[in-house]
């Protein structure tokens, strides 16, 4: 009887553990030199880039830039990523410093069920 139990505790868990939403997150980066005035920014998706790198070309295939960190983050909100923090690094002297903002976001995604195995879309 306490075989049977601990098996079915096991596929139970099993159960709630394989069909569970998992998360990916990704981060944009915007760089601020106070002298020249100006932002660069570019989403960072980690090792495997290319998973997401789709959506970072407009409907003609060409690469998004983005002018601001809310320009990036209105249309990675678009994708359906939200923000799940910010922080910000401050660096240089009197003359020269330069900001890099960091806005941590992520995206649900729904696991898929083939053969018997789960694997991510």
């Amino acid at each position: 009887m306490k075989k049977l139990l601990l098996l079915f505790s096991v596929l139970a868990a099993f159960s709630v553990i394989s069909f569970a939403q998992s998360k990916v997150y990704a981060e944009i980066i915007g760089d601020e030199y106070a002298a020249a005035g100006s932002v660069s920014v570019k989403v960072e998706f980690g090792k495997n880039s290319q998973k997401f790198a789709y959506m970072l070309k407009d409907d003609n295939g060409k690469k998004m830039h983005f002018k601001t960190m809310i320009d990036a983050m209105n249309q990675m909100d678009k994708f359906g990523w939200k923000l799940e923090n910010t922080y910000v690094i401050v660096d240089g002297d009197y003359d020269r410093i330069s900001s890099e903002y960091h806005w941590i976001i992520s995206k649900e995604e729904e696991p898929v069920e083939t053969q018997g195995q789960m694997t991510q879309q």
